[in-house]
């Protein structure tokens, strides 16, 4: 089953939203607080629990309406007439929650079942945290869907068990890619406790972690056993840290292919990530006084942002985002280390290849380690304001030679041609090192720089060996032209290659 549409009337704030069609995969809703935002989700989730009641009635009308649009025949347990294609709940004045209808018929609508594999529902709302855990391991807890972290042990002692497929691999996959380690389960006591192990007996217990990590795993634990489902998550940007905050986005973005998300968010990171997924919708909700339908009553609304970069940007904007140039540049180029952007930036564009002078943007990544999640940044901001293929491959990845270089250069082609990359467009130069297009003066000294056995040191003698190079450019720039043209020739023909592509 997967929600189509919601309409709703004399709900909380809103006073009226017509029929608004929803995203089968990921719908993603953002405002102010207080605006609506939790009002989408605790409507859909009337479909597995009494969320809503008569106190939630707009101020000054009698009832309220929810109309859930949905397709499929079937919701977990429900056995729906085909004809059928929405679901109706009232609210009313002075009788609480009053029922629903399917269609308009008397037929009523039974709510989906709080216990996997039944459950319609995921909820990830504001109140989701826990301040017990059971350490009972059985069935009971492990299927439980209660919206907080009470069963967590259990849930996880379900997934470390290898027979268990192919939620076990997910997970361990999960935890140390969104944590950095794997969590599993002891036997302490009258049950067992979720811990790290860090050696034999030797362990930390989740318990003694910080929140966030309760918060990551709980929703790992459900992506991972969830199969045509729906999920309600407010801020997944809480508790957690940006760089597992990412992670756990891939992993939501991976499972929506099979179930469809509503997500409240703060968060440009969110934004992002989420926004840039095909068939993705987002949603801004807006709070406002309206004097004209009641004195001091706000009024909530809410708004498609459609997929032209003005819109988006401005939302991106909105969320906090320090929105640079991005979308000025008719390419940009990724550089592995700080000094090759600078001569090829501040130098060699400028003395040979001034076709591509204001027209493309240079990045240094700061080492080879970092390559690959610089890129993935930019290119989440990419996807979310342009989703026209023509911005496609006018982004370059050139880092410097060597096997490590070239493991990253192959990851990232195997990653991206999927979606229509070329694999041009990630390369190496053939140095090692690109201080070796370094006129001839600069190599003995360089030479010597990579003798010395400190990283810490060695980084900042090539630091203070650009500048030389600088200053030496400065006090004989016609002769410096001179020699970078042959010592970076190879340099120089890339970014001829470049230029004919972009200026094409």
């Amino acid at each position: 089953m997967r929600i189509t549409a919601i309409q709703l009337e004399n709900v909380r704030g809103f006073q009226y939203l017509p029929k608004t069609g929803l995203s089968d995969t990921i719908n993603i809703f953002i405002g102010s607080n207080n605006s609506g935002k939790s009002t989408i989700l605790n409507s859909i989730f009337l479909l597995q629990r009494a969320t809503l009641n008569a106190n939630d009635i707009t101020i000054g009308k009698q009832d309220g309406e929810i109309i859930l649009y949905f397709s499929g025949n079937e919701i977990h347990g429900n056995a729906i007439n085909p004809s059928h294609e929405r679901i109706r709940f009232i609210l009313r004045v002075n009788q609480g929650y009053l029922g629903n209808t399917i269609n308009g018929d008397q037929q009523g609508y039974n709510r989906s079942v709080e216990r996997e594999p039944d459950n319609l529902i995921y909820p990830y709302l504001s109140k989701r945290k826990t301040i017990d855990y059971a350490d009972t391991i059985n069935e009971t807890n492990a299927n439980s869907v209660s919206g907080n972290f009470t069963n967590l042990y259990s849930k996880i002692d379900r997934l470390i068990a290898p027979q268990y497929k192919p939620g076990n691999q997910q997970y361990i996959e999960a935890c140390n890619n969104i944590l950095g380690f794997e969590v599993s389960t002891l036997a302490l006591g009258g049950g067992k406790k979720a811990v790290y192990y860090i050696h034999n007996s030797e362990h930390i217990p989740l318990t003694a972690m910080g929140e966030g990590v309760a918060n990551i795993l709980g929703l790992i634990t459900d992506l991972c056993v969830a199969e045509n489902q729906i999920f309600l998550i407010e801020e997944p940007e809480n508790d957690i840290h940006p760089k597992a905050l990412k992670e756990l986005l891939k992993l939501i973005i991976e499972k929506s292919n099979t179930n469809q998300f509503f997500i409240s968010t703060h968060s440009n990171i969110v934004m992002k990530y989420l926004g840039g997924v095909s068939g993705s919708k987002i949603f801004n909700i807006t709070n406002n006084l309206r004097d004209d339908i009641r004195n001091n009553l706000f009024v909530s609304e809410l708004t498609e942002i459609s997929n032209s970069p003005e819109d988006r940007r401005q939302v991106l904007e909105d969320l906090g985002y320090d929105f640079f140039d991005f979308d000025l540049w008719k390419g940009w180029l990724f550089l592995e280390e700080s000094s090759a952007e600078v001569i090829i930036r501040d130098y060699l564009i400028d003395w040979f290849i001034k076709p591509l002078k204001n027209k493309i943007k240079t990045f240094s990544t700061g080492g080879t380690g970092n390559v690959i999640k610089k890129f993935e940044n930019f290119n989440s901001l990419f996807v979310f304001l342009h989703l026209e293929p023509a911005y496609k491959n006018k982004v370059w990845v050139i880092i410097d030679g060597g096997k490590d270089e070239q493991d990253v250069i192959t990851k990232m082609q195997n990653m991206y041609s999927k979606s229509g990359w070329h694999d041009e467009n990630f390369s190496q130069f053939k140095e090692h090192h690109f201080e070796n297009y370094y006129p001839e003066k600069f190599k003995i000294k360089f030479q010597q720089i990579l003798e010395i056995v400190d990283a810490n040191k060695k980084q900042n003698e090539k630091k203070l060996l650009l500048n030389e190079v600088k200053l030496w450019i400065d006090d004989n720039e016609q002769h410096a032209k001179e020699e970078f043209s042959k010592s970076a020739k190879e340099v120089i023909d890339r970014l001829l290659q470049i230029s004919e592509k972009i200026n094409k």
